[in-house]
């Protein structure tokens, strides 16, 4: 947890991996508590259980999420949504379009679940316009080049400055380099996106790693970045072969 006047409380560490299988998906999924209670992100299926629990942890009801801000539409950001009876949703317009046209298909992005969309459609929307404040010091930047509607949030906190950036900025590798290794909209708005956000010289929590800040030309982690794999490999043994990465 980054405890701060606004608490920003990070329920599920996103994970920089991926497997021969594809990518495990794991995001950062985060929640803001300010004049309102926000989630940012939602994950995916594998996250569902516990995403549950780790509101049962903090006691709080998922029915009293009052926002989600969904970064951008590929699967392992926002496959809970339904989770959440009573928030609304802030989303790009552009994201929505985008999901909604052959684009995707075109570019090689086949993360959208587009059946997804008329959950989306039938909640309260609000479209995400640049600094939008959508709580008390919390507001909506545009980081399109990920995807053409890619969306962060800036917390003020009046201290440190805060960035929620999705998969504007997957990793910290990413950020290191200027440049991100998956783009679905423009090069160019990725590069901008991300030049965007080191200007901000904020705590930065990325899409698929654990948050860092960037000083004196280093990153530094604020928290460890680590995933246990639990795995049956003997066929004859009750047991499970457990390995902590890194």
């Amino acid at each position: 947890m980054i405890n701060l006047s606004i608490e920003v409380d990070i329920l599920l560490q996103g994970f920089p991996g991926r497997t021969s299988r594809g990518a495990l998906g794991f995001c950062n999924i985060t929640l803001i508590k300010s004049d309102r209670l926000i989630l940012y992100d939602t994950g995916h299926f594998s996250d569902r259980l516990n995403l549950i629990n780790e509101f049962k942890k903090r006691t709080i009801p998922l029915e009293k999420v009052d926002t989600i801000v969904l970064s951008h539409l590929h699967f392992d950001h926002c496959l809970n949504i339904d989770l959440f009876k009573n928030a609304e949703i802030i989303l790009d317009e552009k994201e929505l379009e985008y999901a909604l046209s052959n684009e995707p298909e075109k570019v090689g992005d086949y993360y959208i679940p587009k059946y997804l969309i008329p959950i989306i459609k039938e909640k309260e929307f609000i479209n995400a316009e640049e600094e939008l404040e959508i709580a008390n010091r919390v507001y909506v930047l545009k980081t399109p080049g990920h995807t053409p509607g890619s969306i962060s949030l800036l917390i003020d906190n009046g201290e440190r400055k805060i960035a929620i950036v999705g998969d504007a900025i997957k990793n910290a590798w990413e950020f290191i380099k200027g440049k991100p290794e998956q783009v679905y909209g423009k090069i160019k708005d990725a590069i901008e996106s991300i030049k965007k956000i080191k200007e901000l010289n904020a705590i930065i929590i990325p899409g698929h790693d654990a948050h860092f800040i960037f000083e004196k030309n280093i990153v530094k982690y604020l928290e460890k970045v680590s995933l246990k794999l639990i795995v049956k490999t003997l066929p004859y043994s009750d047991d499970w072969s457990i390995y902590t990465i890194p």
